[in-house]
């Protein structure tokens, strides 16, 4: 046994009591290992990789060789390589839904129904183009009168509010958005949105525990928030335009983990983290109450090649119903903390013994 096994074993020990035996394993797919190997992303994740080994491990035990690829910033990456057919190809890739509705709508400056029609005319235009064809306007898709089409979509008199979306409404929007090519995949049960915190402390001292307080509040708070909160029309701006308030600094850390360190040694005083992050219940960090609903639902979703095997996409949907907020977290735990367990380790465990 390698010691990396070994450690792996005796850290999984303890919890093996919480857990069944793991009796109704998937059945294997005989056709999975004539597809080829198939790529899973973390995407955008960070933090979170472990949702995508979850599917990896899923997509190993119906018979698919799969590998995992290391997280990308850059979701128009990660989007094109979902469409690649080359080396840099994907298969399989996981996001939050608010963060990505953002990122297609250009921070909600776009309308789902405007890239939706010209996403239409521009592939009915590549269809007609390669058959040789040309066009009349009666032959292609119908554009609402206030919307032209145009190779790079500009902002619309109708931009699109996603803080007031249902997860059902951010969905369908997505799904009219993304290309052809792609297929969302069901959502992870686990319950996240995003949450502005701060510590007992700073929230004892300044008396704030709700984003109305925050105008009240004369101390200058440090808010450590990820890049596209910081530039964008929805989440720094959002504050000044629905709660009156302007933060007064702000720090950009696009890792989770790194928002967690700069708060809890009060290097800022507040941070944009998820509902579902353990690193809130175990530091003591104060969620702060959202009354205007401004901070958007975030829930897992994973995006597939529309190709993809019946077995795999059905594989992936039974990860996301079992993957409640219970589930999450104590994934997130177990890789997380002083003696992490490797992330591929704690899905193929968590798989093989599920939670009772």
């Amino acid at each position: 046994m390698s010691r990396r096994s070994a450690l792996t074993a005796a850290a999984l020990a303890p919890i093996l009591a919480a857990c069944s035996a793991g009796d109704n394993k998937p059945k294997v797919d005989p056709s999975a290992s004539a597809y080829g190997t198939l790529y899973v992303t973390t995407g955008v994740l960070g933090a979170k990789t472990i949702v995508a080994h979850a599917y990896a491990q899923a997509l190993r035990n119906v018979g698919y060789t799969v590998e995992v690829i290391g997280h990308n910033n850059n979701r128009d990456e990660y989007l094109a390589a979902l469409g690649a057919t080359e080396n840099t190809r994907l298969d399989v890739a996981v996001d939050f839904t608010g963060d990505l509705l953002l990122h297609l709508t250009k921070n909600g400056t776009l309308s789902p129904a405007q890239l939706q029609a010209e996403h239409q005319t521009a592939s009915a235009s590549a269809s007609a183009a390669s058959a040789g064809v040309t066009l009349t306007p009666s032959a292609t898709p119908s554009i609402p009168a206030d919307i032209s089409p145009s190779p790079s979509p500009t902002p619309t008199s109708d931009p699109i509010k996603p803080r007031a979306l249902s997860l059902s409404d951010t969905l369908s929007a997505i799904g009219k958005i993304i290309p052809g090519h792609l297929k969302l995949m069901d959502t992870v049960s686990a319950q996240n949105r995003n949450v502005l915190v701060t510590t007992n402390a700073t929230g004892a001292r300044y008396k704030f525990n709700s984003l109305n307080q925050l105008p009240e509040v004369k101390a200058p708070l440090t808010f450590a928030v990820p890049e596209a909160y910081n530039t964008g029309n929805y989440g720094i701006a959002l504050l000044k335009n629905v709660y009156k308030y302007q933060v007064p600094a702000t720090k950009v850390a696009n890792e989770s983990t790194e928002r967690e360190q700069l708060l809890a040694k009060d290097a800022v005083q507040v941070a944009l983290l998820h509902s579902i992050d353990p690193s809130i219940e175990d530091n003591r960090f104060t969620m702060l109450e959202d009354p205007q609903s401004t901070q958007l639902n975030q829930q897992l979703v994973p995006l597939v090649r529309q190709s993809l095997p019946s077995s795999a996409q059905e594989a992936i949907n039974r990860v996301s119903s079992t993957l409640d907020t219970g589930n999450l977290t104590f994934l997130l735990r177990l890789t997380s903390g002083t003696n992490p367990v490797a992330e591929d380790e704690a899905a193929k465990f968590w798989l093989d013994h599920p939670r009772k």
